[in-house]
């Protein structure tokens, strides 16, 4: 390791001598020996030490993106030899920079300020109260590439923002995906500055709902999950979470093993600000996985930073949220209808307000939830409020039941399960 390392003057240079005592005292040397023959990120490793150079996020920013970078650079985080910082909202400039070179100057007036006085700004803000995902700056980068190929368009029709009209638009939005409606922010922050004319566009539409498993698909995807030992492992427990509780990918990687919790009352999981109830035949495999995921993972090197339940290939680090929904889609499950099936089936059972709180989320998303079974009681309560309504004639039992007598006293639904 120590040649590795080794600097123009022959010696570790005194910036990299964590790296070598961290990679140094690993418990498994096979694994460390493998690594420096055949790992091209210890190649890279070797040769910024050759190079002599003080190591920066500065430095590393300048060498081509790819896997090797993200591990050389998650290892030097992971040895305290570079400060900690929030990749992916670093990594959108020089993307940003790459994209627009080849661009026509007059998109790149346009595209450059809007994603840093708008998407980056708001970014930041999310960032700093701790608001963000791993897929946040996925969707930066979906709206400067919608954005470019809205301008791409305009410049085949002969237009410009400035000449562009409704119907115009109206056609372009209708002619591709829903997401297109996510380019009423820029048109917007364009009109402000009078760009373009005012134009009005609904958000985005909600996608149908066939992207929702029935209530029979969930319950059998639950059973699969629970009896087929020829999935891997943590795919069942990954499916588990989202079927039960209708936990997204970005909080199912961020699990450690430390919050799985086993007494003689039950397994809980930490999550949120209430633990949750696992029934018994789902915590045996939680527990499995969490005693399984405190092994060394064998592309790193290194002892683990946090004991992650879904450990990922770069040094202190869990599996990344894209990694996640590979690993699923890998074997035929899809995030998005089975939480969308949980989440429907939880809000049938709890009042808004607690399931936000039992699950994380914000109240008006637990609401939109319940409003796909839950009656809305507004237009009753509206009519039994006018005076023009004979009350006798409705019948006793019209009036909503109280919520509480809706409330399970376990996360599991009413009907027979097959997870206990």
């Amino acid at each position: 390791m120590g040649d590795l390392l080794t600097g123009p003057d022959g010696t570790v240079p005194d910036q990299l001598l964590p790296v070598l005592y961290s990679v140094g005292s690993a418990d498994a040397p096979a694994r460390i020996i493998s690594w420096l023959q055949s790992s091209t990120s210890a190649r890279l490793l070797a040769e910024l030490a050759a190079a002599g150079k003080h190591v920066t996020h500065a430095l590393l920013d300048t060498l081509p993106a790819g896997h090797d970078e993200c591990y050389v650079r998650a290892l030097l985080v992971h040895t305290a030899v570079l400060d900690p910082r929030e990749e992916g909202l670093e990594r959108i400039t020089p993307w940003l920079e790459r994209i627009l070179c080849d661009r026509p100057a007059a998109h790149a007036r346009l595209v450059h300020p809007y994603t840093h006085w708008v998407l980056l700004r708001q970014a930041r803000h999310r960032a700093s109260k701790g608001l963000t995902t791993a897929s946040s700056w996925g969707r930066i980068r979906g709206r400067v590439t919608l954005i470019l190929s809205f301008l791409d368009w305009l410049d085949e029709q002969q237009l410009t923002l400035a000449t562009v009209t409704q119907n115009n638009l109206d056609h372009w939005l209708t002619s591709g995906p829903r997401r297109r409606h996510d380019i009423r922010s820029f048109l917007t922050w364009a009109h402000q500055r009078g760009l373009t004319n005012k134009h009005h566009i609904r958000p985005s539409p909600e996608a149908p709902d066939t992207l929702i498993l029935t209530e029979d698909q969930r319950w059998q995807e639950l059973r699969r999950c629970l009896n087929d030992n020829n999935l891997p492992l943590r795919v069942r427990v990954g499916r588990i979470l989202t079927l039960l509780y209708g936990m997204p990918a970005s909080s199912v990687r961020l699990l450690e093993t430390n919050d799985i919790r086993h007494d003689d009352e039950g397994t809980r999981l930490n999550f949120g600000r209430q633990p949750l109830f696992i029934p018994p035949r789902p915590a045996a495999l939680m527990i499995e996985l969490a005693a399984q995921s405190r092994q060394p993972v064998p592309t790193t090197v290194g002892p683990p930073a946090r004991p992650w339940l879904f450990p990922g290939t770069l040094p202190g680090q869990p599996l990344s949220t894209a990694g996640y929904s590979l690993l699923m889609r890998r074997h035929g499950f899809h995030t998005i209808p089975a939480r969308s099936a949980a989440l429907i089936a939880l809000a049938d059972q709890l009042p808004s307000p607690v399931l936000a709180e039992l699950l994380n989320i914000h109240v008006h998303t637990a609401r939109k939830w319940a409003a796909y079974t839950q009656p809305d009681w507004a237009a009753y309560l509206a009519e039994r409020a006018s005076p023009s309504v004979d009350r006798t004639l409705m019948p006793e039992d019209s009036t909503p039941r109280n919520s509480c007598e809706r409330l399970p006293m376990r996360l599991v639904s009413t009907r027979r399960s097959p997870i206990n």
